[in-house]
Protein backbone atom coordinates (compact mmCIF):
# COMPACT_ATOMS: atom_id res chain seq x y z
CA UNK A 1 0.00 0.00 0.00
CA UNK A 2 3.20 2.20 -0.82
CA UNK A 3 2.00 3.61 -3.70
CA UNK A 4 0.87 7.49 -4.31
CA UNK A 5 -2.49 7.66 -5.89
CA UNK A 6 -3.16 9.97 -8.52
CA UNK A 7 -5.60 12.45 -7.26
CA UNK A 8 -5.97 11.60 -3.91
CA UNK A 9 -6.36 13.64 -1.20
CA UNK A 10 -5.70 12.78 2.60
CA UNK A 11 -8.05 14.20 4.90
CA UNK A 12 -7.35 15.00 8.53
CA UNK A 13 -10.15 15.41 10.68
CA UNK A 14 -12.14 14.36 14.07
CA UNK A 15 -13.68 11.79 15.34
CA UNK A 16 -15.35 13.37 18.54
CA UNK A 17 -19.19 12.87 17.97
CA UNK A 18 -19.82 16.43 20.53
CA UNK A 19 -18.73 19.03 18.80
CA UNK A 20 -20.79 21.19 16.85
CA UNK A 21 -22.77 19.72 14.17
CA UNK A 22 -21.48 22.41 11.46
CA UNK A 23 -17.98 20.77 11.86
CA UNK A 24 -19.86 17.29 10.40
CA UNK A 25 -22.10 19.39 8.33
CA UNK A 26 -18.44 20.47 6.66
CA UNK A 27 -16.83 17.12 7.08
CA UNK A 28 -19.39 15.64 4.38
CA UNK A 29 -19.53 18.38 1.89
CA UNK A 30 -16.04 18.08 1.46
CA UNK A 31 -16.71 14.32 1.34
CA UNK A 32 -19.01 14.94 -1.43
CA UNK A 33 -17.59 17.80 -3.60
CA UNK A 34 -13.90 15.74 -3.38
CA UNK A 35 -15.93 12.88 -5.00
CA UNK A 36 -17.46 14.77 -7.48
CA UNK A 37 -14.19 16.22 -8.67
CA UNK A 38 -13.05 12.77 -9.21
CA UNK A 39 -10.43 12.81 -5.88
CA UNK A 40 -10.06 10.00 -4.03
CA UNK A 41 -10.23 9.86 -0.39
CA UNK A 42 -7.63 8.87 2.29
CA UNK A 43 -8.48 9.72 5.99
CA UNK A 44 -8.24 7.83 9.32
CA UNK A 45 -10.55 5.11 8.74
CA UNK A 46 -13.39 5.76 11.41
CA UNK A 47 -17.39 5.57 11.05
CA UNK A 48 -18.15 8.16 13.76
CA UNK A 49 -17.60 11.64 14.13
CA UNK A 50 -16.07 14.13 11.25
CA UNK A 51 -14.47 11.26 9.54
CA UNK A 52 -17.53 9.11 9.61
CA UNK A 53 -19.18 11.94 8.07
CA UNK A 54 -16.33 12.66 5.51
CA UNK A 55 -16.47 9.20 4.47
CA UNK A 56 -20.28 8.95 3.95
CA UNK A 57 -20.31 11.90 2.04
CA UNK A 58 -17.80 11.03 -0.87
CA UNK A 59 -19.05 7.47 -0.80
CA UNK A 60 -22.97 9.02 -1.25
CA UNK A 61 -21.48 10.53 -4.61
CA UNK A 62 -19.86 7.40 -5.92
CA UNK A 63 -16.43 8.09 -4.25
CA UNK A 64 -13.26 6.47 -3.73
CA UNK A 65 -12.53 6.25 0.00
CA UNK A 66 -9.49 4.34 1.51
CA UNK A 67 -8.99 4.10 5.42
CA UNK A 68 -6.06 3.37 7.33
CA UNK A 69 -6.96 2.43 10.88
CA UNK A 70 -4.52 1.23 13.40
CA UNK A 71 -5.54 -1.77 15.02
CA UNK A 72 -5.85 -1.15 18.50
CA UNK A 73 -9.18 1.40 16.83
CA UNK A 74 -10.68 -1.72 14.90
CA UNK A 75 -10.61 -3.75 17.78
CA UNK A 76 -13.13 -0.71 19.56
CA UNK A 77 -15.35 -1.47 16.62
CA UNK A 78 -14.71 2.12 14.96
CA UNK A 79 -14.43 1.54 11.49
CA UNK A 80 -16.55 2.30 8.85
CA UNK A 81 -18.18 -0.72 7.48
CA UNK A 82 -18.38 0.65 3.76
CA UNK A 83 -15.00 1.51 2.54
CA UNK A 84 -13.55 1.48 -0.61
CA UNK A 85 -10.61 0.37 1.32
CA UNK A 86 -9.30 -0.56 4.56
CA UNK A 87 -5.81 -0.54 5.70
CA UNK A 88 -5.09 -2.18 9.37
CA UNK A 89 -2.00 -0.95 10.61
CA UNK A 90 -0.30 -1.91 13.87
CA UNK A 91 -0.15 1.74 14.75
CA UNK A 92 -0.84 5.58 14.91
CA UNK A 93 2.98 6.18 13.28
CA UNK A 94 2.31 3.46 10.45
CA UNK A 95 -0.60 5.12 9.52
CA UNK A 96 0.08 8.80 9.33
CA UNK A 97 2.93 7.24 7.36
CA UNK A 98 0.82 6.02 4.71
CA UNK A 99 -2.13 8.04 4.58
CA UNK A 100 0.59 10.91 3.50
CA UNK A 101 2.55 8.48 1.30
CA UNK A 102 -0.89 7.36 -0.60
CA UNK A 103 -1.93 11.19 -1.43
CA UNK A 104 -1.03 14.03 -3.28
CA UNK A 105 -2.44 16.53 -1.13
CA UNK A 106 -3.72 17.24 2.43
CA UNK A 107 -7.23 19.06 3.46
CA UNK A 108 -7.08 19.76 7.46
CA UNK A 109 -10.84 20.45 8.90
CA UNK A 110 -11.24 21.03 12.41
CA UNK A 111 -9.81 18.44 14.83
CA UNK A 112 -8.09 17.66 17.93
CA UNK A 113 -4.73 17.36 19.48
CA UNK A 114 -4.36 14.28 16.49
CA UNK A 115 -5.11 16.36 14.07
CA UNK A 116 -3.08 19.29 14.72
CA UNK A 117 -0.30 16.41 14.60
CA UNK A 118 -0.78 15.33 11.44
CA UNK A 119 -1.27 18.89 10.01
CA UNK A 120 2.17 20.04 11.31
CA UNK A 121 3.66 16.73 9.99
CA UNK A 122 2.90 17.68 6.59
CA UNK A 123 3.73 21.11 6.98
CA UNK A 124 7.12 20.08 8.35
CA UNK A 125 7.63 17.61 5.61
CA UNK A 126 7.01 20.45 2.79
CA UNK A 127 9.33 22.53 4.58
CA UNK A 128 12.15 19.94 4.38
CA UNK A 129 10.94 19.29 0.65
CA UNK A 130 9.70 15.69 1.81
CA UNK A 131 5.94 15.94 1.39
CA UNK A 132 5.68 18.69 -1.95
CA UNK A 133 1.91 18.76 -2.18
CA UNK A 134 -0.90 21.31 -1.32
CA UNK A 135 -2.26 21.82 1.84
CA UNK A 136 -5.48 23.60 2.79
CA UNK A 137 -6.71 23.99 6.05
CA UNK A 138 -10.42 24.50 5.91
CA UNK A 139 -11.21 27.42 8.56
CA UNK A 140 -14.93 26.10 9.49
CA UNK A 141 -15.93 28.87 12.03
CA UNK A 142 -12.80 30.31 12.55
CA UNK A 143 -11.71 27.26 14.33
CA UNK A 144 -7.82 27.27 13.37
CA UNK A 145 -7.45 31.32 13.73
CA UNK A 146 -5.38 30.55 17.54
CA UNK A 147 -3.02 28.23 15.23
CA UNK A 148 -2.70 30.74 12.11
CA UNK A 149 -1.49 33.47 14.05
CA UNK A 150 1.07 31.41 15.95
CA UNK A 151 2.25 30.50 12.26
CA UNK A 152 2.75 33.84 12.19
CA UNK A 153 4.51 34.46 15.50
CA UNK A 154 7.02 31.65 14.17
CA UNK A 155 7.99 33.87 11.08
CA UNK A 156 7.89 37.36 13.31
CA UNK A 157 10.47 35.83 15.14
CA UNK A 158 12.43 34.09 13.01
CA UNK A 159 12.08 30.56 13.52
CA UNK A 160 10.32 30.06 10.02
CA UNK A 161 11.19 32.13 6.76
CA UNK A 162 7.64 34.45 5.37
CA UNK A 163 7.92 32.22 2.21
CA UNK A 164 7.19 29.19 4.36
CA UNK A 165 3.40 31.05 4.70
CA UNK A 166 2.84 30.01 1.09
CA UNK A 167 2.87 26.36 2.14
CA UNK A 168 -0.46 25.81 2.97
CA UNK A 169 -4.13 28.02 1.84
CA UNK A 170 -6.62 28.60 3.99
CA UNK A 171 -10.17 28.30 3.17
CA UNK A 172 -13.25 29.06 4.94
CA UNK A 173 -16.11 26.66 3.35
CA UNK A 174 -15.44 22.62 1.56
CA UNK A 175 -16.85 24.64 -1.27
CA UNK A 176 -13.39 26.38 -1.64
CA UNK A 177 -10.98 23.29 -1.48
CA UNK A 178 -11.13 21.79 -5.07
CA UNK A 179 -9.98 25.30 -6.31
CA UNK A 180 -7.56 25.59 -3.66
CA UNK A 181 -5.97 22.59 -4.53
CA UNK A 182 -5.92 23.30 -8.13
CA UNK A 183 -3.96 26.57 -8.05
CA UNK A 184 -1.56 25.98 -4.84
CA UNK A 185 1.82 27.72 -5.18
CA UNK A 186 4.07 25.28 -6.60
CA UNK A 187 7.09 23.61 -3.84
CA UNK A 188 9.66 21.74 -4.66
CA UNK A 189 12.41 19.80 -2.46
CA UNK A 190 14.53 23.18 -3.26
CA UNK A 191 12.60 24.77 -0.28
CA UNK A 192 14.51 22.80 2.28
CA UNK A 193 17.69 25.18 1.24
CA UNK A 194 15.81 28.06 3.41
CA UNK A 195 14.17 25.49 5.90
CA UNK A 196 16.02 26.55 8.51
CA UNK A 197 16.88 30.52 7.91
Amino acid sequence: MSERLARAVCVYCASSSSCDAEYHAAARRLGELLAADGRAVVYGGSRIGSMGALADGALARGGRVIGVLPRFLKDLEVSHGGLSELHVVEDMRTRKHLMLSRSEAVVALPGGCGTFEELLEAITLKRLGVFLGPIVIVNTRGYFAPLLELFAAAVRERFMDERHLAMWQVVATPEEVVAALANAVPWDAEARRFATL
